[in-house]
């Protein structure tokens, strides 16, 4: 009996435990990212159970867990940081993930827009996400990565609104030509080309696009990088990704900021002398005062000075309007913007004005098809002031009125332009303001269109066209009544472009996992890409009727106009078989075929192969059963090398001599050859081979990151274009094959993160830096140096050029002539002697550049602040050589009390020099010419930006049905420390314009860069 009542109160008992173990609870909630938007797919599981779920399209999730405290829920999804969260008695949970930036950059968008593992690229790449971008406020995309990716050397050409900035990676490959990298958006090349910057400030065709529309910024470093883009991208390839629409909600954005300032600074101006000129004759010393030059006597007590220079910049307002729609289902996505920029300049008339509209549009037709589309119009205008050495630039203007002037009186009583002394020949900078105007507009159009379909499971077919349309309009007047000598009556030099780039993308892929440890992707593609470019160049000189600043209103027979039209087209195909093993080694092989129209026939084409491979030492020894790993050491550890070659063609219109009418009175009107330019219908491209090898590491668990390049290219068989030869050629200038570049460096990017994620407090680190050294080992025939006459500086003293043993960035200009004794030799005009010579030991490109960025949080605050240091760079400051030359300098300062001096050195025949000569003339024609006197460092260390935000409370926000919000303060080049005795060290007064050896390093009276501070507030609802 007992044993018949036990076995049931066994069962029963057996049944009641296992009903308490089996309790359980529901629960349920919502999953979102930063930004509030809901998380579609995310994991979420409970720990060590079997059990768990996915979120839906809403980011919603419900499951059953067990009925106790001790439940922890884990949400997990690729890209963002793992979550565990203790259930408690809790049923509701509301999940906000943060994004897992380590996790994020283990895929980059390489070539074409695709999307490739970092572990198995076998060269550097560096991305840069939307919020870096806008980091610092620069409204040009190009400023935006200043200090943000180690080996690119950036130079702002100055603070006129809109001035263009330089990228260079790696240095330089080209003497004469293009030494930019190519620009890509959404897997399409864009013109970033410059317009000539040595009148006026021009700005680079990239800052069209608008910040806030780019989701992320990759840099491939060098032609292995950018191997399969071709001859396009021998200097490297910046590929930018736009946002699209995301599936699962749909907000709205604004952004929007408040800005204010003002130049760096203004060069000190002597205040002791005013106005006048000397002279020295049989009579003795006197001055003239009829002149535009500070070398008169002192400035009587009492009598009012003026600092030009520094009166004339003002206080510059800026505004910033972005709104922004995302949206869209499992279908489709959709993505629309405004932007619109208003900046004022620190010169008055000045101005820099951009709007922008984007659509971004995908469709998912179904399971294999996609297509997409998307475009991008913008209107952007310049307003601005002549510079540099153009004939009434603003700045040379300022020079030649003496501080005694007053310059602000510059109307007579009928209108006219007053003059301050007889025989004036130049205009009043401020009456120029008013009525010389120098207008640029352009109309611009990126247009995409996208299919995607994958067939045979492991297969895709893509298809990508585009279009970069833009017309441009350009306007530039010399106003009635102007003291210019023959423009008393006006004049108007205006061009109309339109430029017109067709790419179209074919890629065909495969993707197929062999075996278990072996994997196989392969691409093959062709890319083909026409170019258009239709100019039109009006010139007229004499307004017939007054203030009516039109072609129309000059007379038919003081017109001319010039028509060219150039045209390019490419064809390439392309290909590319990457290995995998164990997913931890990979080998990988492209290869290209490029036929360009702008190259003979005969060696139209040409092919160009690379070869990469990287192993993930940590994956693979873990796998041999060797684990190297620890997590209070290293995590990881990837070995690369690659070497690639690369081509490029030559420039457009090379092969054929230029053809004109009319070349003098004798001429006949059919075309003639006008004995400067000459075609060469032999030219052969030219190649750079480059060697890269890397590694990257990282440790205590993914903390501290190091990742480090060694490489070295050579470019040889350069296409130098205007290259001056003997006359005996039967011409002046040449374009011709010679020379070869080598460039050598190394590149390292650390990266730490101070605290845990879970702590309140965060800090986290990055320091960029990039050393580089470009040398011309080689150049054609007898010649030693190659310049670029577009750089010449203030009186023609020195010029930018690339030295045959020296820098790609070297320099060219006069030097005094010494004896063996270093003894100055002094002519018969009792001036030292000047002869042109070639400056060896000088490099305009710094020796190393570091960049050092600090981010420091506390729930909802964020500090952040980037300081850039550059080292080992040479500035020439012809700015302070034209100060010398009208007197205005602080080292004329010490003039003689008669006005004159005999310059200590010797005659041709060694005696002691006697000759007499005038403050003036040392001044002017010598000190001043003297290229050695105003050749300085240039080395800086600068900080970029200095950021305080703050994220509103949500609670708040909720109440208002704002998602979430942000408040930011904003400093911009708030200080720099540097021996440079110039305004700014950081110079490149023509920009982008030049190529070549260009214009950086070179301070030739530009418009000084400028400090800020911005407000800014940015919102989602």
């Amino acid at each position: 009996m007992k044993e018949q009542l036990r076995k049931p109160f066994f069962i029963l008992l057996l049944l009641f435990s296992i009903s308490s173990w089996a309790q359980e609870k529901e629960v349920s909630g919502t999953v979102v990212d930063e930004n509030q938007i809901p998380l579609p797919g995310v994991n979420v599981r409970v720990k060590n159970l079997n059990v768990g779920t996915v979120t839906d399209f809403d980011g919603n999730f419900r499951l059953s867990t067990p009925d106790n405290s001790d439940a922890i829920l884990v949400f997990s999804s690729v890209g963002f940081q793992t979550q565990e969260i203790n259930t408690g008695d809790k049923v509701t949970f509301d999940v906000s993930m943060a994004v897992d930036r380590e996790s994020l950059d283990e895929v980059v968008v390489t070539s074409f827009g695709i999307e490739r593992e970092k572990k198995a690229l076998g060269y550097a790449v560096q991305e840069i996400s939307s919020e870096e971008v806008l980091e610092g406020n620069q409204q040009n995309v190009v400023s935006g990565l200043q200090g943000k990716v180690s080996g690119v050397t950036i130079g702002n050409s100055g603070g006129a609104p809109g001035s263009s900035s330089v990228i260079l990676i790696r240095g330089g490959t080209s003497i004469t030509g293009d030494n930019q990298p190519l620009f890509v958006v959404d897997g399409i090349p864009i013109d970033n080309s410059t317009g000539s910057s040595l009148t006026v400030a021009s700005v680079n065709r990239a800052a069209d696009l608008n910040p806030e529309d780019i989701e992320s910024i990759s840099v491939l470093k060098g032609p292995a990088a950018a191997a399969l883009y071709g001859i396009q991208a021998a200097e490297g390839a910046v590929i930018i990704t736009t946002k699209k629409g995301k599936a699962g909600s749909s907000t709205i954005s604004y952004s929007g900021s408040f800005s204010v300032d003002e130049v760096l600074g203004t060069p000190n101006v002597q205040q002791q002398y005013g106005q006048g000129t000397q002279i020295l004759s049989t009579g003795g010393f006197s001055y003239e005062t009829e002149s535009p030059f500070s070398w008169g006597p002192e400035v009587s007590s009492g009598t009012q000075t003026y600092d030009h220079i520094d009166d004339f910049y003002q206080t510059a307002i800026t505004q910033n309007h972005n709104v922004s729609y995302s949206g869209g289902t499992e279908k489709g996505t959709m993505y629309l913007s405004i932007g619109d920029l208003s900046q004022d300049g620190v010169i008055d008339a000045t101005s820099y004005d951009k709007t922008s509209f984007k659509i971004n549009t995908s469709s998912q037709v179904n399971d294999k098809l996609t297509i997409g589309a998307s475009a991008n119009y913008i209107v952007s205008e310049i307003a601005s002031t002549k510079q540099g050495n153009a004939s009434g630039s603003s700045y040379s203007s300022l020079l030649s009125y003496p501080v005694n002037i007053d310059i602000r009186d510059y109307y007579n009583e009928d209108g006219s332009q007053r003059m301050f002394y007889n025989d004036q020949r130049f205009d009043n900078p401020y009456w120029s303001a008013e009525n010389s105007p120098n207008d640029n507009k352009v109309n611009r159009l990126l247009g995409i269109v996208n299919v995607s379909y994958d067939f045979l499971n492991n297969f895709n077919i893509s298809y990508k066209i585009g279009t970069d349309y833009f017309r441009e309009f350009s306007k530039r007047i010399i106003g009635t009544g102007s003291l210019i000598e023959n423009r008393d009556e006006g004049y108007i030099s205006q061009y109309e472009r339109e430029n017109r780039r067709t790419t179209s993308n074919l890629i065909i892929s495969y993707d197929k996992d062999i075996t278990e440890d072996f994997s196989i992707d392969a691409l093959v593609g062709n890319m083909v890409e026409d170019l258009k470019v239709h100019t039109v160049y009006t010139y007229g000189d004499g307004f017939q009727a007054p203030g009516i600043y039109s072609i129309g209103n000059v007379s038919q027979e003081n017109q001319s106009i010039t028509e060219i039209v150039r045209r390019r087209r490419a064809v390439g195909v392309f290909g590319e078989v990457k290995f995998g093993w164990k997913d931890a080694l990979f080998l990988n092989f492209t290869g290209r075929n490029d036929w360009s129209s702008t190259l003979p026939k005969e060696d139209r084409s040409f092919f160009y192969p690379s070869i990469g491979t990287s192993a993930v030492l940590t994956d693979l020894l873990s796998q041999g059963g060797n684990d190297i790993t620890s997590d209070n050491g290293l995590s990881f550890l990837k070995l690369r090398a690659t070497w690639a070659q690369v081509g490029k063609d030559a420039p457009i219109g090379a092969l054929e001599s230029f053809l004109g009418t009319n070349i003098n009175s004798l001429a006949s009107s059919a075309y003639t050859y006008n004995g400067v330019d000459i075609g060469n219908p032999e030219l052969e491209p030219e190649f750079t081979n480059s060697y890269e090898i890397g590694f990257d590491s990282r440790f205590f668990q993914n903390r501290v990151g190091l990742d480090m390049s060694f490489y070295y290219s050579k470019s040889e068989n350069q296409i130098l274009e205007d290259i001056r030869v003997p006359p005996s050629a039967g011409t002046f200038y040449a374009t011709l094959n010679g020379g070869s570049i080598e460039n050598k460096g190394i590149e390292a990017l650390l990266t730490a993160r101070i605290f845990p994620r879970e702590n309140d407090f965060q800090w986290d680190m990055t320091y960029n830096l990039g050393i580089n050294q470009s040398d011309v080992i080689d150049l054609p025939g007898q010649l030693d140096e190659v310049y670029l006459s577009d750089s010449w500086t203030f009186g023609n003293t020195a010029a930018g050029a690339a030295i045959l043993g020296g820098s790609l960035f070297g320099l060219r200009g006069y030097k005094a002539v010494r004896n063996d004794a270093g003894e100055l030799i002094i002519g018969a005009d009792g001036l030292p002697e000047l002869e042109t010579v070639i400056f060896d030991d000088v490099n305009r490109l710094p020796d190393w550049t570091l960049g050092i960025t600090n981010t420091f949080s506390y729930k909802k605050f964020n500090f952040t602040f980037l300081l850039d240091l550059v080292q080992g760079q040479e500035a020439y400051n012809a700015t302070k050589s034209a100060f010398s030359y009208y007197g205005l300098a602080e080292e004329t300062l010490g003039r003689s009390t008669d006005g004159t001096r005999v310059v200590e050195g010797v005659t041709a025949n060694g005696s002691p020099n006697t000759v007499e000569v005038t403050d003036q003339q040392y001044f002017q024609q010598y000190w001043s010419q003297n290229a050695e006197n105003f050749i300085e460092d240039a080395s800086y260390a600068r900080l970029r930006y200095v950021t305080l935000s703050y994220d509103l409370p949500t609670d708040f926000l909720a109440k208002l049905k704002i998602v979430s919000a942000q408040l930011s303060v904003t400093g911009r080049n708030l200080f720099t420390i540097t021996d440079y005795s110039g305004v700014d060290p950081e110079v490149n007064t023509y920009g982008a314009g030049i190529q070549g050896a260009g214009s950086m390093g070179i301070d030739n009276l530009g418009t000084p860069n400028t400090r800020g501070f911005d407000v800014g507030l940015r919102f989602k609802f």
